[in-house]
């Protein structure tokens, strides 16, 4: 009987090719290195690593109105909500879709459940 474990599973979860492959490139040799377009189903013992681009992190006050674009809110409901114009608020609706790749408020939602950032 072989009670040798197999080699973990580990998944790389990264939107930039570039950081993927430096992160695959990184952890070469620890195990069955996985893209995350193979969506291997997971095993006991495997892990995940999720990588974003520093540039693309959302602030905290970002998060907070990417929520409320998922409630539905226009940018003047935004900034009464939160106290600031809504100059504010455009501005930061706009750095929010730059930073998530995101064509319109629709897209910014998704993209923001997809990445764990806000919850459905």
């Amino acid at each position: 009987m072989n009670l040798t474990r197999a080699q973990p599973r580990i998944t790389v979860r990264a939107q930039d090719p570039v950081l993927r492959s430096l992160i695959m490139e990184r952890l070469a040799g620890l195990g069955d290195i996985a893209e995350d377009g193979e969506r291997a189903a997971a095993r006991d013992g495997d892990a995940v690593v999720m990588a974003a681009a520093a540039d693309a992190s959302l602030t905290p006050r970002e998060v907070e109105v990417l929520g409320l674009l998922a409630e539905g809110m226009a940018n003047k409901e935004i900034a009464a909500r939160l106290s600031f114009s809504t100059h504010t608020a455009k501005f930061h609706v706009e750095s929010l879709l730059r930073k998530l790749d995101a064509a319109n408020r629709a897209e910014a939602v998704r993209e923001g459940i997809r990445r764990g950032l806000i919850g459905v």
